[in-house]
């Protein structure tokens, strides 16, 4: 490179001592070469020069320009000079380096519903199914021990947790299945679920794994009674009576089932004593704490006529072995301040119901107030009553 450099200098001043020379020797007269003539040769010897140079370097990185420098002895007289303008650094981009993010064992990705996607609508007490597809992101197989459970919001009458239908390798989808019940009241409905590891460990979809499976329903309507005969449904109307434990008035429908303060629910899928789940409808009815507890609910008027019958099922829920209460039906005429008693029956958990059949005959043309009441037997410890598939109904 300093070799080609040198070639374009030294020209240079060689051409610029002569032009001197010559301006010293000849002037601007005689027979020697003038200076504007002395300008052009110089400027064709150096342009001469410049052009081999660049051929001879057409691929290097350096280029000349060549500008008209002043001569210091004469204004007219100009002498090309180059001007060396260093290459331009060409930057080589380096791609940054990606970082791995580490995969978690446990973790799944949401595919698809399978079944009962959001928003569904159901009516109340209708049995489901609700299946989820999903994939095992994770590096850990889901083998024995993990499960599926409930996490919080509705839990729709399913089970704590579900087991998975079979092992789950790392990248391999799964559907998972829970059977469901929607509830017995109008409104919308959501629930959430987790996978469970052996360890306890919960984990769910999403980016970090920690967004639970989800089931979102939406009840609008209940069902009415199986028996066609029916005038009127105390099980569908349960919220229109007046509930009171002996402490104090309850609101309709109770949040949960409360032993200490007494609650009013309904289902719509009622499990008997047995195990069996019934598709009647069913006012459970727990006596509020005390020996003397007891729950009632009053109920409006209805008009009465021959042949209109009382009819009802009643027993304990299920599993609540230590269950011991009294039923007791009571009517009152509108208008008089007497309350009378149309049978009481003893119940306690024995797998099996009591069928309950009061004829009304004799209150033909009236309307009459009842009372649908439930008394603790002692200790109200497991007194979870239920009064299933309770109306009136005309033979």
């Amino acid at each position: 490179m300093a070799k080609k450099i040198i070639g374009v200098i030294f020209p240079l001043f060689v051409i610029s001592a002569l032009l001197l020379a010559a301006c010293n020797m000849f002037g601007t007269g005689g027979n020697g070469y003038t200076a504007s003539q002395l300008q052009t040769l110089a400027a064709q010897t150096i342009q001469a020069q410049v052009n081999q140079n660049l051929t001879q370097t057409a691929s290097g990185p350096r280029i000349v320009i060549v500008t008209a420098t002043p001569l210091p002895t004469s204004a007219a007289t100009q002498v090309p000079t180059a001007t060396l303008i260093p290459p331009t650094a060409t930057a080589t981009m380096i791609p940054p380096t990606a970082t791995p993010i580490p995969i978690p064992c446990n973790q799944a990705g949401w595919i698809t519903d399978i079944t009962i996607p959001d928003g569904t609508t159901l009516t109340a007490g209708a049995s489901f199914v609700k299946t989820w597809q999903v994939r095992n992101t994770g590096t850990c197989t889901w083998g024995s021990g993990y499960v599926l459970v409930f996490l919080n919001g509705s839990s729709m009458g399913s089970p704590a947790s579900v087991t998975l239908p079979s092992s789950v390798y790392s990248g391999q989808a799964v559907n998972i299945s829970v059977p469901m019940i929607a509830p017995s009241n109008p409104g919308n409905y959501t629930g959430y679920w987790m996978l469970r590891a052996p360890n306890g460990a919960q984990f769910g979809v999403g980016t970090n794994g920690s967004t639970p499976l989800s089931v979102v329903i939406k009840v609008n309507t209940v069902p009415g009674p199986k028996d066609p005969n029916t005038i009127y449904d105390f099980v569908g109307n349960y919220c229109s009576a007046e509930w009171r434990t002996n402490a104090s008035y309850i609101t309709c429908p109770s949040p949960a089932i409360n032993y200490s303060t007494g609650s009013i629910t309904r289902t719509y899928a009622p499990v008997l004593e047995n195990g069996q789940v019934d598709d009647e409808g069913a006012i459970i009815t727990v006596p509020g704490v005390g020996g003397d507890g007891m729950i009632q609910g009053q109920y409006p008027h209805v008009a009465i006529h021959s042949g209109d019958y009382f009819k009802a099922t009643v027993l304990c829920s299920y599993q609540k072995s230590a269950c011991n209460v009294t039923f007791e039906v009571l009517a009152q005429v509108e208008g008089s301040s007497t309350i009378k008693s149309l049978g009481k029956w003893n119940k306690t958990y024995n797998n099996s119901t009591m069928p309950i059949t009061i004829d009304l005959s004799s209150m033909d043309g009236k309307q009459i107030i009842f009372y649908l009441k439930v008394y603790s037997n002692g200790n109200n410890q497991d007194d979870m009553a239920q009064w299933m598939a309770a109306r009136i109904t005309h033979n």
